[in-house]
């Protein structure tokens, strides 16, 4: 059974720690890993297109190349995980200090229920941030623009999406406005795979299609079908593994030609019941396990992973 780590971008802000990632995921038999580079509206790699991630101290360090180029050595292989249409937060309500993020340069591109601005940087009930509008069609290039320029420059694994949605459905103007998400991975499959032949395109989604489709209008199954995804990662966070089963068979039923990596969350302390739920996981007929996330103090955790 596959297994693979979600790494979310504060674990790659230096060169030791991208290195102790890599050593971490190796020594255990990990060999794929699924980093976050563009998390929100910013680049942990070199970019002209966005402004460079606020917490990266060192001017010089490129965390992306040296993962690709570290992985190389010890058979572990990198895939690009962009943030797509959530684009900033701040606990403190913060935007972005670079003029040059979209944010700033471009709010006209920002989702706005009911005329404001933007939403509340700091998150609230059923929002984790800013948006951008799906249906904005110059968000949706840039975007693309985005992507394409990771994958022409970087010889990563594949592009992995997350937060490919709407924050609500209700924040957008009609139900059919699920279309506007679609289309943007519609082009992207075709744009992407012009670029790189074997690339992987992945996405992490709700794992119950009808809450995907009715809440956050993320029709998902859709896009296994007219297969423009080759990896699906249903987040099934849930302690309860019953509720975990369940969760990824349905998923599983949904885009049963798809392969599919079952996403679990790590609870602290509890390498007992992650070594269940990759057992859920692979019952339910997914080819892999994904965690979230990964965590170098959590040394526990990943050995449960790693050998369940």
């Amino acid at each position: 059974m596959e297994r693979s780590l979600w790494v979310v971008r504060d674990r790659i802000t230096t060169a030791r720690a991208c290195d102790d990632l890599l050593a971490d995921a190796a020594e255990r038999g990990i060999r794929e890993l699924v980093v976050q580079v563009r998390g929100r509206g910013d680049a942990y790699y070199r970019s002209s297109l966005e402004p460079r991630a606020e917490a990266l101290e060192d001017p010089g360090f490129d965390p992306l190349d040296h993962l690709l180029r570290g992985g190389r050595a010890v058979g572990v292989r990198i895939h690009a995980w962009a943030n797509v249409h959530f684009v900033w937060s701040s606990a403190a309500g913060a935007l972005p200090r670079s003029p040059q993020h979209l944010v700033n340069a471009h709010p006209d591109w920002l989702l706005r229920p009911e005329g404001v601005r933007y939403l509340d940087p700091v998150g609230g009930s059923d929002w984790e941030g800013i948006y951008i509008d799906p249906a904005e069609r110059r968000a949706a290039l840039h975007t693309l623009a985005v992507f394409a320029d990771i994958v022409e420059r970087y010889p990563v694994e594949g592009l992995h999406y997350d937060y490919i949605r709407y924050p609500q459905a209700t924040y957008a103007s009609s139900p059919e406005d699920h279309r506007h998400v679609t289309a943007l991975v519609t082009e992207a499959a075709a744009r992407l795979r012009a670029k790189r032949d074997g690339l992987v395109i992945s996405a992490a989604v709700f794992p119950d299609p009808e809450v995907a489709r009715d809440r956050v209008l993320q029709r998902w199954p859709d896009w296994a079908r007219d297969g423009l995804v080759d990896l699906l990662c249903p987040m099934a966070y849930r302690k309860d593994t019953r509720e975990v089963a369940r969760l990824l068979g349905s998923a599983r039923a949904a885009a049963p030609a798809t392969r599919m990596w079952g996403g679990l969350m790590g609870y602290a302390n509890e390498p007992g019941l992650l070594r269940e739920q990759v057992r859920a996981a692979r019952d339910a007929g997914c080819e892999g396990a994904i965690l979230f996330a990964y965590d170098p103090a959590a040394t526990g955790l990943l050995d449960a992973f790693a050998s369940a």
